[in-house]
């Protein structure tokens, strides 16, 4: 089946496979936006291409023809609407995936989701253009066989500038968004940075309860940015990281203890509620400290998912000041504990 042929069918298709990939992104919570597009069908994550039928050879075999008229005869129209294929192909790689790195990785999901209107938007003018291309050829290689073919390839060349000009068009249009998303990849980049060194936990919103300032990574996600921060050899950042997790465990062996220790010793219940609370904000600050760790770490992952060269130069300074700030950040948190690990004072407990 030509190349051609087969990106008819995705484009047909892309706009029911993108709601159904992202089905899961989209019914979350978090007051996500309404998806730009809504479909009622169901489909599969990926677009079976059915085998042509037998009467339908001579119309593959024309098709055939046509590309390689159009690639010998206008070879820069056929080299830009190649490119046009190339990128929407591309994009509809995208939107069979997403889904599932939505679902992997939820703390990046309202980054995905620009993301994603991004590129909605991208590919539903690159399809416009597409479509009109392809409809302008057909009815010229139509005439072409049924007409005076001298007159028609003559009124073809002015079509054919013609369209170039309109996918040069939709191909300027397409850098603009892909400039607009380079713009949303690195604000997303400064922003774990910026969370890197916040040292003070989010202020809660009225009536929010300050430990759902921030929601720790679960431990199937944890151990998988710890799995890619060992396969890219990050020491620097896994041993501070281990360090968190361990003392985690820690606080939370004492917690149990504490709560434990008052169902006896219910006269030391008032002393007992305060040490819990102080090693309470121990563990949130700890899980802070890893959760910022642990987000920048996936937010360059994702980027690299998104096509990001590691070169990037916002991705190198992150991953730089990832290297540099994972020790400070095992400082705050041990600050922290040694709050609650030194709040013994008898002398004023008695007063």
């Amino acid at each position: 089946m030509p190349a051609d042929t087969r990106l008819l069918i995705l484009i047909s298709f892309s706009g029911v496979m993108l709601v159904a990939a992202l089905s899961f992104l989209w019914k979350q919570g978090n007051n996500q936006s309404t998806p730009p597009h809504s479909a009622t069908s169901n489909t599969t994550d990926a677009v079976t291409e059915p085998d042509t039928p037998p009467a339908n050879q001579e119309q593959a075999t024309k098709e055939i023809d046509l590309e390689t008229y159009e690639s010998t005869t206008y070879p820069e129209l056929y080299g830009l609407r190649q490119e046009m294929i190339h990128q929407l192909q591309d994009l509809n790689t995208f939107f069979k995936q997403v889904g599932t790195w939505a679902e992997t990785i939820p703390a990046q999901r309202p980054f995905l989701q620009q993301i994603i209107d991004i590129r909605w938007e991208r590919s539903k003018q690159l399809q416009k253009a597409y479509l009109d291309l392809d409809h302008s050829r057909r009815a010229f290689w139509l005439h072409y066989h049924t007409g005076e073919d001298h007159h028609v390839r003559k009124m073809f060349d002015d079509e054919a500038i013609r369209l170039q000009k309109r996918i040069q068009d939709a191909l300027g249009d397409s850098l603009a968004f892909q400039l607009a998303e380079a713009d949303t990849i690195r604000k997303h980049l400064q922003s774990a940075d910026e969370l890197l060194k916040a040292d003070k936990l989010p202020k809660p919103k009225k009536g929010q309860n300050p430990n759902t300032v921030f929601v720790p990574y679960s431990n199937q996600n944890r151990q998988r940015l710890i799995e890619v921060l060992t396969r890219k050899q990050e020491n620097s950042i896994l041993v501070n990281l281990n360090q968190l997790q361990q003392e985690e465990k820690q606080i939370r062996d004492k917690l149990a203890y504490m709560i434990e220790f008052q169902k006896i010793n219910t006269d030391l219940l008032e002393e007992t509620n305060l040490l819990i609370l102080a090693w309470n904000k121990a563990l949130i600050y700890n899980q802070y400290a890893q959760y910022r760790l642990l987000f920048a770490t996936e937010a360059l992952e994702t980027t690299l998912l998104l096509g990001e060269p590691p070169n990037n130069r916002d991705y190198a300074w992150l991953l730089k000041e990832l290297r540099e700030l994972s020790p400070a950040l095992l400082t705050q948190a041990e600050e922290e504990r040694n709050v609650a690990a030194y709040s013994y004072n008898p002398a004023i407990d008695s007063q």
